[in-house]
């Protein structure tokens, strides 16, 4: 009924960019699209932290069983150069920048609202 008293009150000889039914519907293909994006996002921030999370796991393993091997093999265990100190103290900031909880770009300040 809205689209038929649209359609009546359009001038004749529109095109398809300057009608605002087509407009619409567009609009719509596009929103569906955009929260399709912002799911898949979801998913792979949520893949990101995970594997973040394991590797971070794996790398504490790693060096905790490397000083119980140098401990056991009687090896004067050194101190980081100053490269790996720096290296450590990068993955710890980028550890705790990726288990803080994130604002994303499709919350729901960012959702587009519905046309009709």
């Amino acid at each position: 009924m809205l689209e038929f008293e649209i359609m009546k009150e359009l001038p004749d000889g529109l095109s398809q960019e300057e009608n605002p039914l087509v407009l619409i519907q567009q609009l719509s293909a596009l929103k569906s699209r955009y929260r399709a994006l912002c799911e898949q996002l979801e998913k792979i921030s949520i893949e990101r932290r995970d594997s973040m999370r394991s590797i971070r796991v794996t790398l504490a393993k790693t060096v905790q069983l490397v000083q119980e091997i140098q401990h056991h093999t009687g090896m004067e265990i050194s101190p980081l150069s100053q490269e790996e100190q720096l290296a450590m103290q990068h993955l710890m900031l980028q550890t705790r920048e990726t288990e803080a909880p994130t604002k994303q770009n499709c919350s729901k300040e960012h959702e587009i609202p519905d046309a009709r």
